[in-house]
C-alpha cells in the first residue's frame, strides 16, 4: 500500500495520532499496537468486525493479540460485565465471582488444583516465577531461546524471537544478574535443552514453557521435547511452568494438556478474560500453597487492589461457559482451512513464506520476494497494510486466530482479502527495489 492510499483510508486515525504524540510518547501506551506512519484506530467492535474512526469496518483476525476468543462486544459477556458494575466495580473484601471463576477454571484440567488471579498475563508469569522461587528455595529460571513470556525483567531474556543461547536482553537497563539469573534453552532439542540445565540445576526454580510460542514462529512444542522436560523436572525437583497466556485457546483445558503434557504451573490470561484484564495461575496445591495465609504469613505474600477483580471475574466466568468443546473444535477447524487458504496462495506465488499455528491459532512468516531486496519484517508491513487495504485486520508480525462469532463466510472473505494483498506485496516490495 503506498503512502497515499493508506492515508485516504484512515485521516481520522491520522489526525488522533497528531494528538496522541502530544500527550503520549511515541503517540501510545503500548508499543505492539504502534505501526508506521501511524496506527489506525479503533472505533467500535461487534461480532468479527472492528471499525475504525473513518467508519471503515474490516474483519478482526488479530482480536487484540489473540484475546477476543468470542469477538467483541459478545451479548452474554457485556451482561455479566453490566451486572458486575451494577453490584460494584471493586471491593476491600473477596466476592462469590472469584470462587465462581477458579471453580470454573480448575474444572476444565485436573492439574488446576487451585487457581489464583491477578491484572494481566505479565503479572500472573511473574506470580509463577515467583511462586517457583519459593516454593523451591532457588533463584535461577530456563526459558526458551527467543520465547515471550511478557515484561518481567527474569522472563524479558533472549524474547526477541532469536535463536540465540547467548543470554541478552534489548531492554534497556537490565541489570546483568538477573540475565545471569535466566538460562537459555533450545526450542525443541530435547537433548540439548535438558544437557543446559544439568548444569544449572542445583540453582534452578522452573523452567517456563510456552507450548506453542508465537514469537518463535508459532510451532508446537514436539511430545519429544515435552516428555524430556517433563521427565527432568520429575528426577530434580525443578518445576515445569507453561506459560499459556496466548495458547490456552488451542485446547478444552489448555496447550500442555492438548499436547500431551503436564505442568507443575499453567499461567493464563486473554480468552479466559472474556476480554477484561485478566491473568491467572493455576496448579498443584502443594505448591499454590506459598501464596496461603492461613496459617500465618506465606511463603509469598501476593497483594492487588485488582486481584481477581469482579467485572473481570464475571466476564472470565461467561468466557469459559461460552468456549466449549464444541466451539473450540469448530474455531479450530476455522482456522485450519485458513492456514490452508493461505499455503496454497504462497504456494500458486512460489513464495519461500511459512505458514504456522494450531487449531484457530496462525501465523504468517513472510520469507522473501525474488526480485526485491526487502526483508522478511519489511515485507510483514507490507502484507499487514495490504491486508488492511482489503478489509482485514491481523498482526503486523502476521499472527491472527479465528473468534467464536466468525463464519465460514469470513474465512471466504479472509481468503480472497489474502490473495489480493499478497498480490499487492509482491509489486510494492518489487517497486521498492
Amino acid at each position: 500500500m503506498s503512502a497515499s492510499t493508506y492515508e485516504s483510508v484512515s485521516a481520522a486515525s491520522k489526525d488522533m495520532y497528531a494528538r496522541a504524540r502530544a500527550v503520549l510518547p511515541g503517540g501510545n501506551s503500548r508499543t505492539a499496537v504502534f505501526s508506521s506512519p501511524y496506527p489506525i484506530y479503533a472505533a467500535s467492535g461487534s461480532g468479527s468486525r472492528v471499525v475504525d474512526l473513518d467508519g471503515t469496518s474490516r474483519i478482526d483476525f488479530l482480536n487484540n493479540s489473540t484475546t477476543l476468543v468470542h469477538g467483541h462486544a459478545h451479548p452474554e459477556i457485556v451482561a455479566a460485565v453490566s451486572e458486575a458494575a451494577a453490584r460494584g466495580t471493586c471491593f476491600g473484601l473477596p466476592t462469590e465471582s472469584e470462587v465462581l471463576f477458579a471453580e470454573a477454571l480448575c474444572s476444565r484440567n485436573d492439574s488446576f488444583e487451585q487457581a489464583r488471579f491477578t491484572s494481566s498475563g505479565t503479572e500472573a508469569v511473574m506470580m509463577a516465577v515467583q511462586a517457583s522461587r519459593a516454593h523451591t528455595g532457588k533463584a535461577k529460571i530456563a526459558k526458551i531461546a527467543g520465547a515471550y513470556h511478557g515484561a518481567y525483567d527474569s522472563v524479558a531474556v533472549n524474547n526477541d524471537g532469536s535463536g540465540s543461547l547467548l543470554s541478552h536482553s534489548h531492554t534497556a537497563g537490565m541489570p546483568a544478574e538477573v540475565i545471569a539469573n535466566t538460562v537459555v534453552i533450545p526450542f525443541n532439542e530435547p537433548e540439548e535443552a535438558v544437557k543446559i540445565l544439568r548444569e544449572h540445576v542445583a540453582e534452578l526454580a522452573c523452567v517456563l514453557v510456552d507450548p506453542v510460542p508465537w514469537r518463535i514462529g508459532l510451532a508446537p512444542m514436539s511430545t519429544e521435547y515435552i516428555a524430556a522436560l517433563r521427565a527432568f523436572c520429575d528426577e530434580t525437583g525443578v518445576l515445569l511452568v507453561s506459560d499459556e497466556v496466548g495458547s490456552f485457546r488451542i485446547g478444552y483445558g489448555g496447550a500442555m494438556g492438548a499436547l500431551g503434557g503436564v505442568a507443575d504451573l499453567t499461567v493464563m490470561g486473554k480468552v479466559i478474560g472474556g476480554g477484561m484484564p485478566i491473568g491467572a495461575v493455576a496448579g498443584k496445591a502443594e505448591v499454590m500453597s506459598v501464596f496461603d495465609p492461613s496459617k500465618g504469613k506465606p511463603k509469598l505474600p501476593h497483594s492487588g487492589s485488582y486481584n481477581a477483580n469482579p467485572v473481570s471475574m464475571s466476564a472470565g466466568v461467561a468466557s469459559l461457559r461460552l468456549l466449549t468443546q464444541e466451539q473450540m473444535k469448530r474455531i479450530g477447524e476455522l482456522g485450519e482451512q485458513v492456514r490452508d487458504t493461505m499455503t496454497k496462495t504462497i504456494e500458486a506465488n512460489d513464495l519461500d513464506w511459512q505458514v504456522n499455528g494450531l487449531e484457530s491459532l496462525f501465523r504468517v512468516l513472510t520469507g522473501t520476494v525474488p526480485g526485491s531486496g526487502a526483508s522478511s519484517a519489511q515485507l510483514g508491513h507490507l502484507l499487514f497494510q495490504a491486508l488492511l487495504e482489503n478489509g482485514v485486520l491481523i498482526g503486523d508480525s502476521g499472527l491472527g486466530c479465528v473468534s467464536t462469532p466468525m463464519i465460514q463466510a469470513d474465512i471466504d472473505e479472509f481468503g480472497a482479502a489474502f490473495d489480493s494483498a499478497v498480490t499487492a506485496t509482491i509489486d510494492r516490495a518489487r517497486a521498492q527495489g
